[in-house]
């Protein structure tokens, strides 16, 4: 039996990659070999019979030389993949060992609840430089539909868990993009609502409603219906309720009983009660305060950290850009520079999303904004380095430009945190800076 070469994993889930045991990529031939090896991977360890290879490949209109074209590409692609990809009897198979595959990975994961760690496998739109091919556009759904349910079944995860003043602003970004994913639309109203912004959460609704008619001719779903209901009645099962634990031990308390003497011992203390009660009372109130102040400074360092990194992020992400425009590296390499970059965008939006958030209007303003507007600059990001890859000469013609809405919300976040920052005496930002 042969042995396996020296690639230990196969990436599916954003452009189309091959990992070395060294940690580097393998170097893959362009256009067509790369759609076959898209093709053998979605039918991994299984033979392919070459004439449906062909029937794929070519969207079943091919040249009167497609099978030698076939063979072509399948010496090409074993000088990159060594004993993996395997002549069989009327067609090929490339062996892909357990795990090696980033979807294999990945449905794994979801199967265990996992799913932070799922999503961080995804670096763009999954096999984003083969679309071109209709069973990759096919397959690429297919992915994508697994992957925004794995990111719903986290939001899920992170509503239950009491984060829906952070998530209101991914859910806003996520609704934009999916319009007519309902699940996304009741988590954003459910968001809204546990945040005290019970209006906006029935203007969702509103909106929902007109877009499936306008669209499908259809009404919201029963859920959906049903949330809107609870919603108006000011449900209590849609707060996050006290621990029943604790719930429990207050109800079990038993009534606290005054004695006689204390009843007339009342009157001759009344006026010194009073006295120490409203000190008592002042100094809970500062108490209150005291550590409301702490919770908010606690945030404000943590957002100060996250720009930081968002900073770093924003000038890296120029810096490619100028390197691209003035052909001082290769478009490829530059849009590698930003795919990093992407990478670590990602990051930074789960933990925007994990942050705890003070029960301080300003703040929790700031969080939604923040979330918003690194979002928008992660989107253009994206739009950048599809423009460096789809680039065929240098200067490349970047179709992407700073969008209004992405200056707004990063002009709006500065004017909600700076407040914040100098309350503290920490630094304050300005838009460009994110």
């Amino acid at each position: 039996m042969s042995v396996l070469c020296a690639v230990v994993e196969f990436r599916i889930l954003g452009p189309l990659e091959v990992v070395g045991d060294d940690g580097r990529p393998v170097a893959l031939p362009p256009a067509k070999p790369r759609a076959l090896l898209v093709l053998l991977l979605l039918n991994r360890n299984r033979t392919v019979r070459t004439e449906a290879l062909v029937d794929q490949l070519w969207d079943e209109r091919p040249p009167a030389t497609a099978t030698k074209t076939v063979q072509v590409y399948v010496s090409q692609l074993r000088k990159a993949l060594g004993d993996r990809l395997e002549t069989k009897p009327g067609g090929y198979e490339l062996r892909v060992g357990h795990e090696e595959l980033d979807a294999d990975r990945f449905e794994r994961l979801v199967r265990e609840a996992e799913h932070t760690r799922a999503l961080d496998l995804w670096r763009g739109p999954a096999l984003v430089d083969v679309r071109g091919e209709a069973f990759a556009r096919s397959a690429a759904e297919r992915l994508e539909e697994s992957r925004l349910a794995a990111l719903e079944d986290r939001i899920e995860g992170d509503l239950e868990a009491g984060r829906h003043a952070a998530l209101v602003g991914e859910l806003e970004q996520l609704v934009a993009e999916h319009p007519l994913r309902e699940r996304l639309r009741g988590q954003l109203m459910l968001a809204l609502y546990r945040s005290g912004r019970q209006a906006e959460a029935l203007d969702v609704y509103r909106r929902t409603r007109a877009l499936l008619a306008d669209e499908l001719g259809l009404e919201p779903s029963p859920e959906l219906r049903e949330l809107e209901q609870a919603i108006l009645r000011q449900d209590r099962a849609l707060r996050r309720e006290r621990p029943q634990a604790v719930a429990a031990a207050v109800e079990a308390a038993p009534p606290r009983r005054r004695p006689w003497r204390l009843v007339a011992l009342g009157a001759v203390v009344v006026v010194a009660a009073a006295g120490a009660a409203a000190y008592l009372a002042l100094r809970g109130d500062e108490a209150v305060r005291e550590s409301g102040n702490a919770d908010t400074q606690a945030f404000v360092v943590k957002v100060e950290n996250l720009l930081e990194q968002a900073h770093q992020g924003r000038v890296a992400v120029r810096a490619a850009v100028q390197a691209a425009v003035s052909c001082e590296v290769p478009l490829r390499e530059a849009a590698g520079n930003i795919e990093d970059v992407r990478a670590n965008r990602q990051s930074l939006l789960q933990q925007v999303t994990a942050l705890p958030v003070p029960d301080d209007p300003q703040a929790q303003r700031a969080a939604t904004l923040l979330h918003r507007a690194l979002a928008a600059a992660f989107a253009a990001d994206i739009g950048y380095r599809r423009d460096l890859l789809r680039a065929t000469s240098c200067p490349p013609t970047l179709r992407t430009a700073p969008g209004k809405r992405s200056r707004r919300l990063k002009a709006a976040f500065v004017a909600a945190f700076n407040p914040l920052a100098r309350r503290y005496g920490l630094r304050t930002w300005t838009a460009d800076a994110i």
